[in-house]
């Protein structure tokens, strides 16, 4: 059986949809997983969008580097994740998808500063 150029081309464009599914649930667990552990939300989580609202106070809040603090919360919820469900941590969540949630948590945190949500950033 032959295939076709555009055969091809429409395998690779279903697999390129499947991996991206398949991305976005894996950040979308690791986002549920780090929202539900107390551990996390106490030490990563609320120390962040503490130091995140001075700097929004302050003028010196950029978006770039707020998901790079979001890195370390994302890290560590990725670490805990493979420790209790077994895995690696590379091939579990891999770096794009770790940067991907890192991002989402910073896109929250503005919309939460602007509700002002916490009393620290009224």
């Amino acid at each position: 059986m032959k295939i076709t150029k555009s055969q091809l081309q429409e395998i690779i464009r279903e697999e390129i949809r499947l991996v991206i599914e398949r991305l976005s649930v894996e950040t979308k667990e690791l986002k549920i997983f780090i929202d539900n552990d107390n551990k996390l939300y106490k030490q990563r989580y609320i120390p962040i969008i503490k130091n995140l609202s001075k700097k929004k106070k302050s003028g010196r809040y950029r978006s770039s580097l707020a998901s790079k603090g979001f890195m370390y919360l994302v890290d560590d919820g990725a670490k805990k994740y493979v420790r209790e469900f077994g895995g690696n941590v590379r091939d579990v969540f891999p770096r794009r998808v770790k940067l991907e949630l890192a991002k989402e948590y910073a896109k929250e945190f503005e919309q939460i500063y602007k509700d002002q949500e916490f009393d620290f950033m009224k």
